[in-house]
C-alpha cells in the first residue's frame, strides 16, 4: 500500500547549498541522504541534532518508501532564522557541506519567491540531473493525472508555508507583491494551501511561539490577531479556492479567522479549515489558566512567558501528555476543522506530540516537566480572558499533569525503543474520537479526517517509532499491534464496528488521497 504525507519537505536540505566550481562545491542531491559523518561530534553525542539533521524523508526515502502522493511544503527560511549564530557557526564546520555561507547570503539578501520558482522547483523536479533515471517526481494538476500504482513516481500537490515565501526580499511585505505571485505561482501548480505567517514576527498575521532552539526575540509573538493586509490575502485565497492552514497562526488570528468565516461576506467562498501538521493540546481554550503552572510578563517587549504542566488524559501504567502550548489545536480547533469538512495532518514531531525527555537537573527545580511558551501582550486575554493571568493552574492538584515519575516509568527512550514514544501517537488519535463524540459528531467521518503530516526533512526531532520515511511501515505496523489494547486501557469507546486495519488503511494514505484528489476535482471545476 502506498503512503501518503499532508506536509512535507523533501528538498529544504539542500536548500542550503549550491554548485560552486571554483570552491569545489557541489549542491546537495535530495535524493542522496545527508552523511552523518559530517554532523560535529558533540552534536551527534550530547545533543538530538543528529536525528534532527538527518534525512528524513527525502525524495529517495519517500520513493523506496512507497510514499507516493505528498503535499510538498514550498518554503524559504525567515531571516532571522538565516542570521542566527548558531546556523553562521555550522557554516565553518563540517557541516558547511550543506551549510554554504555564500547559499545562505543568497537567500537572506535575494528574492525568496525567485529562489522558490526557479532553484528550489529545479530541485524538487530534475532527477535526471541527479543521476536518478528511474523515478521522478511528477507535479499532478487533475485527480485522473494520480496513478496509484506507480511507486516509482512522487505524486506532488503543494502548500505555501508562510507569506514570507512570496515576498521580493524577507522581512518586505507587500501584500500586493504577495497576490501577484501567490497568482503566479497556483497558474503553475495545484497549490492547495498556505499559511499566513510562520516562525517570525510578521505584520500579515500573528505567530505562535514556535522556534525552541533559536532566541531572537523575532520569533516572539508581539502582534494581535490578522492584519487588514492579512485579510485581503485570506479573501484572495478563498475566492480563488485555496485553503487557509492554521498551523503557526496565533490563538487569537485563528479565532478571528472562525468569526470571519461566520460573516456574510465569507459566507459564499467559504473553504475547508486545515491544519497539515499538526499536535493537539489536549485541553479546550477555557482550561488554558488550569495548566499554567507559572508566568512571566514584559511590557516592554510586549510579550508573556508561560511554564505549561502537560496535560496527561490517555493511559494508565504509561501516561503521555499533550504539548498545551497554542501552535498545537485546541478543542475548539479541532471542531472547527472538522465541521468546516478539513484535514488534519498528525505531525511526527515528539515535542509537538507532547514528549519530553526525562531531565534530572529539572526535576527537583520543578516538580512538573514544563513547555515554554511566549504569547504577545495583545492576545492575553484570548488565554486569560479578562480576569489576568493566573499562575499555578489547578489541574496541578487533581493529577491532570504529566509528572517526572510518568516519564520514568516510561523506561529508556531510545532509537531502538519506540514504544512510550508511540503511546503519544495514538493518544492524539483517541483525543479526536473524545471530542467528536463529545461534541456529537460522527466519530467515524472524525477518523476519516485525519492524516500523517509528518514535517519530514524540515527542523523536527522526530519521535523514535518513526525517525524517518523508512520506517513509516514500521509505524503502521505498531499502531496497528497496540491501539485497541491502548484504547482500552484508556477507557475509549471505540465505535461498534471499528476495525484498527481499516483505520490504519486510512490514516496512512486512504484520508489523505481521497481529500487532495477531491481538492483537486475543486480546484478544476
Amino acid at each position: 500500500m502506498p503512503f501518503f504525507d499532508f506536509h512535507i519537505h523533501p528538498v529544504l536540505k539542500s536548500l542550503f547549498s549550491d554548485e560552486v566550481p571554483a570552491q569545489g562545491l557541489k549542491k546537495l542531491s535530495p535524493w542522496v541522504k545527508i552523511d552523518e559523518r559530517n554532523i560535529p561530534f558533540l552534536l551527534k553525542c550530547c545533543t538530538d541534532f543528529q536525528y534532527i539533521l538527518q534525512s528524513q524523508g527525502n525524495l529517495a526515502q519517500l520513493c523506496f518508501n512507497d510514499c507516493n502522493l505528498v503535499c510538498v511544503a514550498l518554503y524559504i527560511p525567515e531571516k532571522d532564522m538565516l542570521t542566527d549564530q548558531l546556523l553562521l557557526d555550522a557554516t565553518g564546520g563540517p557541516l558547511s557541506v550543506y551549510l554554504q555561507p555564500g547559499k545562505l547570503s543568497e537567500i537572506t539578501n535575494g528574492n525568496p519567491y525567485s529562489i522558490l520558482r526557479n532553484d528550489d522547483w529545479i530541485t524538487l523536479t530534475d532527477a535526471v540531473n541527479f543521476g536518478i533515471t528511474n523515478k521522478k517526481v511528477k507535479p499532478i494538476k487533475t485527480s485522473a493525472d494520480y496513478n496509484e500504482p506507480d511507486t516509482n513516481t512522487i505524486h506532488a500537490v503543494f502548500s505555501v508555508e508562510g507569506c514570507h515565501t512570496l515576498t521580493s526580499a524577507l522581512q518586505h511585505f507587500d501584500v500586493n507583491e504577495i497576490l501577484t505571485n501567490l497568482d503566479e505561482l497556483r497558474s503553475k501548480v495545484s497549490l492547495l494551501s498556505l499559511n499566513l505567517t510562520h516562525m517570525e514576527n510578521s505584520p500579515i498575521c500573528n505567530q505562535a511561539y514556535g522556534m525552541q532552539f533559536l532566541s531572537n526575540d523575532g520569533f516572539k509573538p508581539v502582534g494581535n490577531g490578522i492584519s487588514a493586509d492579512g485579510i485581503a490575502i485570506l479573501e484572495h485565497c478563498y475566492a480563488h479556492k485555496i485553503m487557509i492552514d492554521i498551523k503557526h497562526m496565533s490563538l487569537g488570528a485563528r479565532q478571528q479567522l472562525y468569526n470571519l468565516r461566520s460573516t456574510a461576506e465569507f459566507a459564499a467562498i467559504n473553504q475547508p479549515v486545515i491544519c497539515t501538521h499538526a499536535g493537539f493540546t489536549g485541553i479546550s481554550m477555557k482550561e488554558i489558566p488550569d495548566y499554567v503552572y507559572k508566568s512571566r510578563a514584559s511590557s516592554a517587549k510586549g510579550t508573556t512567558i508561560l511554564w505549561q504542566g502537560k496535560p496527561a488524559k490517555y493511559g494508565s501504567a504509561l501516561r503521555p501528555s499533550f504539548n498545551a502550548s497554542s501552535i498545537n489545536l485546541y478543542d475548539e480547533d479541532i471542531m472547527n476543522v472538522l465541521l468546516s469538512g478539513g484535514m488534519i495532518g498528525l505531525s511526527l514531531d515528539k515535542r509537538i506530540l507532547g514528549f519530553q525527555d526525562y531531565d534530572p537537573d529539572e526535576n527537583g527545580r520543578d516538580e512538573y516537566p514544563l513547555e515554554t511558551e511566549y504569547i504577545s501582550n495583545g492576545e492575553s486575554a484570548a488565554f486569560f480572558g479578562h480576569a489576568g493571568i493566573i499562575d499555578t493552574g489547578n489541574a496541578f492538584e487533581n493529577g491532570k499533569c504529566l509528572g517526572w515519575d510518568d516519564i520514568q516509568n516510561g523506561g529508556s527512550v531510545n532509537p531502538g525503543i519506540g514504544d512510550y514514544h508511540l503511546t503519544y501517537f495514538m493518544a492524539h488519535i483517541l483525543h479526536l474520537i473524545t471530542i467528536a463524540a463529545n461534541n456529537g459528531y460522527d466519530v467515524n467521518k472524525a477518523l476519516t479526517q485525519v492524516c500523517i503530516g509528518s514535517d519530514f526533512d524540515g527542523l523536527i526531532n522526530p519521535v523514535w517509532c518513526c525517525g524517518t520515511a523508512d520506517e513509516l511501515l514500521y509505524l503502521q505496523q505498531h499502531f496497528e499491534q497496540s491501539f485497541e489494547d491502548f484504547a482500552n486501557d484508556s477507557n475509549v469507546t471505540l465505535p461498534a464496528d471499528f476495525s484498527v486495519k481499516d483505520l490504519s488503511n486510512k490514516l496512512f494514505f486512504e484520508n489523505g488521497k481521497n481529500f487532495v484528489l477531491a481538492r483537486l476535482d475543486v480546484l478544476n471545476a
